[in-house]
């Protein structure tokens, strides 16, 4: 209700506070639910939409602030764990063979839980491959059209643990697949043939959540363009927001940076997010920077189409940022492209257009950069070419994540059990290659110190941000 009257009384909607919800109320881990609370305290996309309205601050909303209404959702969820209760309860009392379909980061969670030998847990990335026939199938998300689809074409007995809001979505798919079915038995041609008429249903009123509707369609446009056996929705969701919670970690062996969604390795090769991370832990680091190029490729050779646009799309903003610099400088660059909407510090900015990073760090800033170039055009002008190249950074975004998650499961695999999976297949790993590369880039450390650095990010080395992105 407080994110409508923000909507009514300023005419802005709260992105970010969609995907936060929508990421608590797929959560079953407690840690999941404290990030997402931290994550929102740092956020600050509210107070710029109110300040940008007119010099506004949240306490001009009193009793209407959204962000302090989410805050004590999370908190009331995160207390009570509701869905994770009813989740456990029904997989260690099932009487029959079931398969509980988990995301990749609640895996090793739900495994630790559920006693029931009956009870088989399967990623989704998993599901296509085994044997479902006469297994119940467990689901405690719902993510939309291709969710619908997929359960509407299966024999098998389904149980979905999910909330009323995502229960309503369920419903709206279901009446949309009823009415098409009607539509076909209602035709004049059945009445022609059987002689016998169809009278129709009550029709149904499902309320939906136009937050949760409005992600959960977003969601399936996103996976079209994502490398689909790994798709994750919370990751994808999250990484739509451009506030990043950033831990600066030190361990017997190395200074890193993590943003608090990344993933590590424990000594016993299981994932854990890096805000799960403890001092004492023994951890191996995920290699971003030497698997980075190899994950590039495989989405390359995935979709050569979607990301030979891509890659124009990067070389296109990189043409014009080295084209302004040359015309203008360092110095006299950064200050119009500030006053146009540059979000990075100089550092930053001087690193844009070479090294690893595909497109700017922020959506603002290439909004800057091509306000700067083509100043003589509209913002109407100016949209028609930001738009293609933020869906290109989307796709680069996404994809790189969905891969990433993909081929952490992989290394996780291989340290758990020695097998090599599809990922590292295609880019030639055996098991005595494996064991090199494990040997030299993903090292056991001990953890140090831990802290975070949400305020001062910009503030990192040009490599720490760009090891933060990919």
């Amino acid at each position: 209700m407080k994110v409508q009257f923000i909507h009514s009384e300023f005419g802005f909607d709260l992105k970010s506070y969609g995907n936060i919800l929508r990421v608590g109320l797929n959560a079953i881990q407690k840690e999941t639910i404290e990030n997402l609370i931290n994550r929102l305290n740092i956020n600050k996309e509210l107070e710029k939409e109110l300040d940008n309205a007119g010099g506004y601050t949240t306490d001009y909303l009193k009793d209407n602030n959204p962000k302090t209404e989410l805050i004590s959702l999370l908190q009331l969820i995160n207390e009570r764990q509701p869905k994770q209760q009813i989740l456990f309860d029904f997989l260690n009392k099932s009487d029959k063979r079931t398969i509980v379909v988990v995301d990749n980061n609640d895996l090793d969670f739900i495994s630790q839980h559920i006693k029931n030998r009956r009870v088989e847990t399967v990623p989704f990335s998993n599901l296509k491959r085994i044997d479902i026939q006469n297994k119940v199938l467990v689901f405690y998300s719902f993510n939309g059209q291709k969710d619908f689809d997929y359960f509407y074409n299966l024999d098998n007995e389904i149980r979905l643990i999910i909330y009323k809001q995502e229960k309503n979505l369920y419903h709206k798919y279901l009446d949309q697949r009823k009415k098409l079915i009607e539509t076909e038995i209602k035709s004049t041609d059945r009445f022609k043939v059987c002689g016998i008429e169809y009278k129709e249903t009550r029709n149904n009123v499902t309320d939906i959540s136009s937050t949760i509707n409005g992600i959960v369609c977003r969601l399936d446009e996103m996976n079209n363009k994502a490398y689909d056996g790994y798709k994750e929705e919370c990751d994808l969701l999250l990484n739509e927001i451009e506030e990043k919670l950033i831990y600066k970690i030190i361990t017997t062996k190395i200074e890193l940076f993590l943003e608090s969604n990344d993933t590590v390795f424990t000594d016993k090769g299981d994932l854990i997010k890096s805000y799960k991370i403890k001092v004492g832990d023994k951890i191996r680091i995920y290699p971003k920077e030497q698997l980075a190029d190899n994950l590039y490729q495989v989405a390359v050779e995935t979709e050569p189409d979607i990301f030979g646009k891509v890659e124009e799309h990067s070389n296109f903003w990189k043409q014009i940022i080295c084209d302004l610099r040359n015309k203008f400088g360092d110095e006299q660059l950064y200050q119009k492209l500030k006053e146009n909407g540059l979000k990075v510090l100089p550092n930053t900015l001087a690193a844009y257009g070479s090294g690893f990073r595909k497109f700017p760090m922020y959506k603002n800033d290439l909004r800057a950069i091509l306000k700067l170039y083509y100043h003589n055009l509209s913002d109407n002008e100016i949209d028609t070419i930001l738009n293609p190249v933020l869906k290109s950074k989307t796709t680069y975004n996404s994809t790189m994540i969905v891969l990433g998650r993909g081929l952490k499961q992989e290394l996780r695999l291989f340290l758990k059990k020695k097998k090599i999976g599809e990922i590292l297949r295609k880019r030639n790993f055996n098991e005595y290659t494996l064991h090199a590369f494990v040997d030299e880039f993903m090292p056991m450390h001990t953890v140090v110190s831990k802290e975070a650095i949400s305020e001062s990010i910009e503030k990192l080395e040009e490599t720490a941000l760009q090891l933060i992105e990919i």
